[in-house]
């Protein structure tokens, strides 16, 4: 499949003061090739010019001084291309070292899972002798009738001076949020929570997987990857539009975590799905996740900024992540989920899970009374869910371990260039799924094509399995600044997507191509370093039962 690539080169905005200031330049041109490009039309100007003074195809080609002046602009072509070569590889090394890193942690949270959801599984005798202090352990006691209730004790005091939403919402609050939050203000609690409970409300009515129709005349835009920044959200916002009927949109999950804005990009999404239900689709994400957060900074974000009702907040969002649909299928062709599939992936029974069941993917569904429980979960007994203990309920109560693994699977998995289905090693959850693994999903669901997120790309995306999986990541800069450029794709039905590039700095300037990579690939660096101190002793030992021979 043979995809165009449209190239929106906004490097200089500057979009951390109160306005997005207009892109110096909006050529359709690939930023990384930008002194390259230069380069190579001097010495072609240079070529061009020599020819126009009688260096062509005639016989004053002989002529020795033109025929170096030729060989010199070609000397100059080659070496820059093969210097900004240089430059690129040595760029994607870094971005491997900061991706393992991140991969690195994500697997030490799986394996720490693993091992509470081991000790729950194999200590049954511990609730059979002192239920209530594993219920005082593990067990919630949040009330959904407190919760309800709870925003409206709030008061929002005269001295407030940040945004006041009016409900029903409108399309006004969502600019007057947008410009707000350009101001570095913060919502108040009382807002926030009613709009946590708003679209509670109504995602409890969205199917598990959204379906979209396109048209010629009615484009669809899909993001990737936010983590917290804000910033690449309001540039997506000032290059692309707000939502609305005419110019709906899909978030691929992954809103929150890593970056410092998570809870204004939440509030914004959330109210633009409030304002336009039906043109504002959110897809879950692997960091949709109440157990993630607590790692990866967004649940101390929350507690940082809404200091006496940040627990509540955390509570209802808790909630919230569990009523998100898993994904979105636009014109019944193209399959758009935040991870990716396995070999087993079955959208027939992920489309009538019960999905709100799913409290945490590092949680899985554990009955004490494993020797007797099936699947069908029609026996009662005793259970741990994925949250809190139930006493003499039924395995209805949870998703089946079955059930579990195929979400575990669209949330987590990678694609690769090998064939086959094989546990992914490098995250350790989910699977690395081949071209053999798309080709065979695809056509036993009649789609064409897959579209998802949870990588980070150098350029903000990227296309593999011969065109039929598309990765595109929104949030630049996520490991540091000029790591990696954000993308959002725009498509509609009957044609090919079309990708939009950007990279948010705080320069006016972006720095030569060689400065941003030294900058990025010596914090790399500095990282790995600090892993390799922090693991020196183990290491040391390693190395010692290598050398054998004292040498």
């Amino acid at each position: 499949m043979s995809l165009p690539l449209c190239f929106l080169d906004c490097g200089p905005d500057k979009v951390l003061g109160p306005s997005i200031t207009k892109a110096a330049s909006e050529e359709v041109e690939a930023e990384e090739f930008e002194c390259l490009a230069e380069t190579i039309l001097l010495s072609e100007k240079l070529i061009h010019d020599l020819q126009d003074m009688g260096c062509g195809t005639s016989s004053s080609m002989k002529d020795k001084k033109c025929e170096k002046a030729l060989k010199a602009a070609l000397v100059i072509q080659n070496w820059y291309r093969g210097h900004s070569a240089q430059l690129k590889t040595r760029q994607r090394y870094a971005l491997t070292i900061f991706q393992s890193i991140e991969y690195a942690d994500e697997q030490g949270q799986l394996e720490l899972s693993n091992f509470f959801s081991f000790m729950l599984e194999n200590y049954t005798r511990v609730f059979e002798e002192d239920p209530e202090l594993v219920t005082h352990l593990f067990g919630s006691n949040i009330q959904d009738k407190d919760r309800q209730n709870y925003w409206v004790l709030i008061d929002v005091p005269d001295s407030y001076c940040g945004p006041r939403l009016q409900f029903p919402l409108t399309f006004t609050d969502i600019d007057l949020l947008i410009e707000a939050f350009k101001q570095q203000q913060i919502l108040h609690a009382y807002y926030v929570l009613e709009v946590l409970f708003e679209t509670k409300k109504l995602l409890q009515q969205m199917p598990n997987f959204t379906h979209i129709k396109t048209s010629p005349s009615k484009e669809i835009t899909i993001c990737g990857d936010l983590h917290g920044k804000l910033d690449d959200l309001f540039l997506i916002y000032s290059k692309n539009g707000l939502p609305s009927v005419s110019n709906p949109y899909v978030f691929n999950g992954d809103f929150v975590d890593r970056g410092k804005n998570s809870m204004e990009i939440l509030m914004i999404l959330f109210v633009s799905f409030l304002v336009y239900p039906n043109d504002l689709h959110l897809n879950r994400g692997n960091h949709e996740d109440f157990m993630m957060n607590m790692r990866y900074g967004f649940t101390k974000e929350v507690l940082h900024k809404y200091k006496l009702h940040g627990k509540k907040i955390l509570q209802v969002l808790e909630d919230i992540y569990t009523w998100l649909p898993i994904g979105t299928i636009i014109d019944n062709e193209i399959l758009v989920i935040h991870g990716g599939i396995s070999e087993s992936t079955d959208l027939n029974l992920l489309h009538r899970i019960e999905r709100n069941k799913l409290k945490s993917v590092l949680m899985p569904p554990i009955p004490i009374d494993g020797d007797h429980a099936t699947e069908k979960g029609n026996k009662v007994g005793t259970t741990i869910t994925a949250r809190g203990i139930r006493t003499n309920g039924s395995l209805s109560e949870q998703l089946t371990k079955h059930e579990w693994e195929q979400v575990i699977d669209i949330l987590w998995s990678d694609p690769r260039g090998k064939r086959g289905c094989y546990p992914n090693t490098s995250r350790g959850g989910g699977c690395y799924f081949g071209p053999d693994i798309t080709s065979k999903i695809l056509n036993k669901y009649q789609l064409k094509m897959l579209i998802r997120s949870h990588e980070c790309k150098p350029e903000g995306y990227e296309i593999c399995h011969d065109g039929k999986v598309i990765t595109v990541f929104s949030a630049s800069n996520y490991y540091e600044e000029g790591s990696n450029r954000g993308a959002y794709i725009r498509l509609s039905s009957g044609t090919p997507p079309r990708f939009f590039q950007y990279q948010v700095t705080r320069a006016t300037c972006l720095r030569p191509l060689y400065q941003r990579v030294n900058a990025v690939e010596s914090r790399a660096i500095r990282m790995l370093k600090e892993r390799m101190i922090s693991q020196k002793t183990d290491l040391i030992r390693v190395f010692q039962l290598q050398d054998s021979s004292k040498s």
